[in-house]
């Protein structure tokens, strides 16, 4: 138990925001290439996902995700062109990450972004728009969608420039800044409810309410791409906790800096997409850990190294790392057997890892999540396809206190695919 009951969203926003800030539009009309010369230039891409998970902590579950894009390109003139993208997305119970979210959790998206185009010349290209973004959430059976706990909201505008360095290798870097502001309209932290019985509404009911500015350089050449992203989150409401035990003056600040880097190709008869990232993020925010209900410090201090009560600066700063490598061997013209390997790797620089008694020890926290899929492809047709996939899950951690979440589990997860895209 903590001081700070956000803990828990502090990591769920950050998935939420990985997944929305630069909402990527599809590469055929995303790259700064020539338009096509119809005046409309439809896009649609859908995947249905159903599977059946089977952990070794727990009951057997399943769980779908639903994830369409819907857009429109539209030609005004040579130089001018117009494109609306509507992205839809369901995401049901499944496995986690440590530190993200349970097993039974859900989400649902709509998220609209509009964007007008003017090519400036043969090679530079400016793409100003705005999105907008809702987001419901079930962290219970029995919750409401629009009850959702962590709902969010998030609107806001963006530059981007495409500069177009070969037109025959589809070489391109895009330079782009975005700005959302986002809002937890029901999120509360109960116990500052509890501490501060006259709190106002708009402390209570929006206390994860912020900003985002996000810059990103991203280069792409002849199926090889990589980028630099660099991610600031203002908070509005939320302050920082000091090692006295209580919030001070400070608004909360968190930083994400992420490189990746990698490649799409087909040799031969092998379809290869690697992709390696690390990511580092930092946090003011701090927390205080209660070994259990009605702890007290002794002495009156807050300062790590009390037995019941540990004050952990920097507790949400880590240094993350994954490795993705899919890869599809093509028996013939419709069917493929293919492979995936994905490891992430996340160290918190301060945060210690507990023992199985909820004791921190002497080493900082480490998360390592691996997964091993093997799937069969068939192209139904030009636009469809179908994947039947099996995936080995490995969670390990040196983190042994376990009440709340899992982090040490295998999983086995079967399930189909269906993909329609044109």
């Amino acid at each position: 138990m903590g001081i700070s009951f956000w803990n828990k969203k502090k990591f769920f926003t950050g998935l939420l925001l990985a997944a929305f800030t630069l909402t990527p539009l599809p590469s055929t009309l995303y790259a700064a290439v020539a338009e096509d010369s119809k005046i409309f230039t439809p896009y649609f891409d859908m995947t249905l996902m159903e599977a059946a998970f089977m952990p070794s902590q727990g009951n057997i579950f399943s769980g779908g995700n639903i994830n369409t894009q819907v857009g429109l390109l539209t030609r005004i003139t040579q130089k001018d062109s117009l494109f609306g993208l509507y992205n839809f997305n369901y995401a049901g119970p499944a496995f986690q990450p440590q530190d993200s979210k349970q097993f039974t959790d859900r989400s649902m998206s709509h998220g609209f972004n509009f964007e007008y185009r003017r090519n400036l010349n043969e090679k530079f290209r400016v793409r100003p728009g705005v999105s907008f973004l809702t987001d419901y959430s079930r962290t219970g059976a029995n919750e409401a969608w629009k009850n959702g706990l962590y709902n969010m909201n998030s609107y806001g505008g963006q530059l981007a420039v495409d500069y177009n360095f070969s037109f025959e290798r589809n070489g391109f870097v895009t330079a782009a800044v975005i700005a959302r502001k986002i809002k937890f309209p029901n999120y509360t932290d109960l116990l500052t409810e509890f501490q501060t019985a006259g709190n106002t509404s708009e402390t209570g009911g929006g206390l994860q309410d912020q900003t985002l500015t996000q810059f990103s350089l991203r280069p792409n050449w002849n199926g090889f791409f990589g980028g630099f992203t660099y991610t600031l989150q203002g908070y509005k409401n939320q302050v920082v906790v000091n090692d006295t035990g209580v919030y001070g003056d400070t608004r909360q600040k968190d930083k994400t800096t992420t490189l990746d880097a990698g490649f799409r190709q087909k040799l031969w008869i092998f379809e290869l997409s690697p992709m390696l990232s690390y990511t580092l993020h930092r946090s003011n925010q701090n927390f205080v850990r209660y070994k259990f209900l009605g702890a007290t410090p002794t002495g009156g201090s807050l300062l790590a190294g009390d037995s019941d009560v540990t004050f952990v600066e920097g507790n949400y700063d880590y240094n993350e790392m994954t490795l993705s490598i899919p890869m599809d061997l093509n028996i013939t013209g419709k069917w493929a057997v293919g492979g995936s390997i994905n490891v992430t790797r996340r160290l918190y620089t301060q945060r210690g890892a507990r023992d199985s008694d909820n004791n921190y020890t002497d080493t900082r926290q480490k998360n390592v999540m691996s997964t091993l899929t093997g799937s069969i492809r068939k192209r139904m047709n030009d636009v469809a396809t179908m994947r039947l996939f099996y995936s080995l899950m490995v969670a390990s951690s040196n983190n042994k206190f376990e009440k709340y979440m899992p982090y040490n589990y295998t999983g086995n997860t079967l399930g189909v695919a269906y993909q329609l895209s044109y």
